[in-house]
């Protein structure tokens, strides 16, 4: 597994090997840019990027999108993860007026408690997506009590497939952890809606 450019190139069993431009010489490997690294963290409400990666693997290899579900109005399994980021990049700007009005619902038209669980349903994913604060607290807590392993990558909650070493991958990722920051920061920008109405 190598970073080439902005892209995690991960060689899965009997893949070949990517060239200097990106292209993979020969068998199959996995490649993404960092900012869809980013962007599918944020819409799928993982705890880390090496959860993202797991579950972008997952999602690559047994999950089918089920493309758009209702025709009228455009909607896909993304369209309730998009809502919520919407809604929470709102609330999280003080902005609780406009938050009200993006608000995340479900395909029938009903209200979606959390739509990162809806997409996740949606894809086939495991349902409930783990609050990120609640990990970061659990981590600093065993930090703090110097618990032993506290510092070392934990297994996602998706597994890896075989073949595919945690600890290398977490190092890989903490090397780049600063570009992928930077790209979730520009995603949620680009999602967040302009606030006009400044009454």
């Amino acid at each position: 597994m190598r970073i080439i450019g902005d892209r995690l190139f991960i060689d899965l069993p009997g893949s070949g090997e990517p060239s200097p431009d990106g292209r993979i010489d020969g068998g199959t490997a996995w490649g993404t840019h960092l900012t869809d690294i980013a962007a599918t963290g944020l819409l799928l409400g993982t705890t880390s990027d090496m959860e993202t990666v797991a579950m972008m693997l997952d999602v690559s290899k047994r999950v089918a999108d089920p493309g758009v579900i209702d025709a009228e109005s455009g909607r896909n399994a993304w369209t309730s993860a998009y809502e919520q980021l919407e809604h929470d990049a709102l609330v999280d700007l003080n902005q609780v007026r406009a938050a009200s009005l993006h608000r995340a619902f479900k395909a029938n038209g009903a209200l979606a408690p959390d739509g990162r669980a809806e997409t996740r349903r949606l894809l086939g994913l495991e349902p409930v997506a783990v609050d990120s604060y609640e990990a970061d607290a659990a981590l600093a807590a065993a930090q703090a009590l110097d618990e032993p392993n506290a510092g070392e990558p934990v297994e996602p909650s998706i597994r890896l497939p075989a073949g595919v070493d945690a600890t290398s991958l977490e190092t890989l990722l903490s090397e780049h952890a600063t570009e992928i920051d930077r790209a979730r920061s520009k995603f949620l920008h680009d999602v967040t809606p302009t606030i006009t109405d400044r009454r």
